[in-house]
């Protein structure tokens, strides 16, 4: 029997761990039909898809059925995420010149990020992304602050890249090892700072940022 994968105590699970409700299948069946209909996708497409759609247990699977395909954002309600929120491809390139740039929520993790600061920062919080597939994240940091902010089953992967009087550090906990996602972060960092780090923990319930 395969063993499983409950939160621990004071933590919640990322959102590809999540279960997706029939509302949340009907909707996704809803976005692949207007596509069809637009003709971003063909006959054979839509069927192989709806077929996903219905099958699909978690966020994460409906995610990877709209990962190519533009998806509304629909406005949050007495401040909770919508589906829309959970299945949102995330941006592929983020840039923070003289200004601070953060995305965080629950997001679709693309398998390529870039990440750029020129004088301003830069935040990727992960804990409640979807990451199903390997991620590349490749960074540019000059006079300015990366962080990424993983959850614990997240394993974080730093490759030798230069570093110019700055500071590259990663306390991220988890180990990579098969089946783990993982984020591999490359690229130059002068006079600047990378950092990949779990969040901080919680007391009481409640996130202390």
């Amino acid at each position: 029997m395969s063993e499983s994968r409950w939160p621990q105590w004071g933590s919640r699970p990322r959102s590809d761990d999540l279960r997706a409700s029939d509302s949340d299948r009907d909707r996704t069946a809803e976005v692949l039909r207007d596509a069809a209909g637009e003709g971003r996708l063909s006959l054979e497409e839509l069927e192989d898809r709806l077929e996903q759609t219905y099958s699909a247990k978690t966020y994460s699977e409906l995610a990877l059925v709209t990962a190519d395909l533009p998806v509304e954002q629909e406005p949050s309600l007495g401040g909770k995420s919508t589906p829309s929120d959970v299945t949102r491809p995330g941006p592929s390139e983020i840039t923070a010149f003289l200004s601070e740039q953060k995305v965080t929520g629950r997001w679709l993790v693309p398998r390529h990020v870039t990440a750029r600061t020129f004088l301003g920062s830069v935040t990727l919080d992960l804990t409640q992304a979807a990451l199903p597939h390997e991620v590349v994240l490749d960074v540019q940091v000059f006079l300015g602050e990366l962080k990424l902010i993983v959850p614990d089953d997240i394993a974080v992967v730093m490759e030798p890249s230069p570093t110019i009087l700055g500071e590259r550090s990663n306390s991220s906990t988890a180990e990579y090892a098969p089946g783990t996602p993982v984020v591999r972060v490359r690229g130059p960092v002068m006079l600047g700072e990378l950092k990949a780090r779990p969040p901080k923990r919680r007391w009481f319930g409640k996130p202390r940022g």
